[in-house]
C-alpha cells in the first residue's frame, strides 16, 4: 500500500493539508501563475514566491482574473509620469 505526502491510500486529498482547497487543485494555480509570470519575464524574490502560493489558494476564477492581469499589463504601454508637483514654499 503506497501512500504520498500530498494524498491518502486511496488517493485523495488530505484535508489537514489545505483544509477545504483540493491540494492538486492549489497546484496547479501555482504551476499557472508561474507560467504566466514566467512568460512576462518577472523574476520572483521570497515574498513573491510567498504570494503566489497564497494566490494559488483561491478560487479558479480569482486565478484566472490575476492570470489575465498578469499577461494584459505586460502588453500595456507604460502610463507617462506626472509631472512633479512644486515645492509649497
Amino acid at each position: 500500500m503506497e501512500t504520498t505526502a500530498s494524498g491518502t491510500a486511496a488517493g485523495r486529498p488530505r484535508p489537514d493539508i489545505h483544509p477545504g482547497q483540493d491540494t492538486s487543485t492549489a497546484h496547479a494555480h501555482r504551476l499557472r501563475l508561474y507560467g504566466a509570470l514566467d512568460r512576462v519575464c518577472v523574476p520572483l524574490a521570497a515574498a513573491d514566491v510567498q504570494a503566489v502560493f497564497k494566490l494559488a489558494e483561491l478560487d479558479c476564477v480569482t486565478v484566472h482574473a490575476v492570470i489575465d492581469w498578469i499577461t494584459t499589463a505586460r502588453t500595456l504601454e507604460p502610463l507617462p509620469h506626472p509631472h512633479p508637483l512644486p515645492h509649497p514654499r
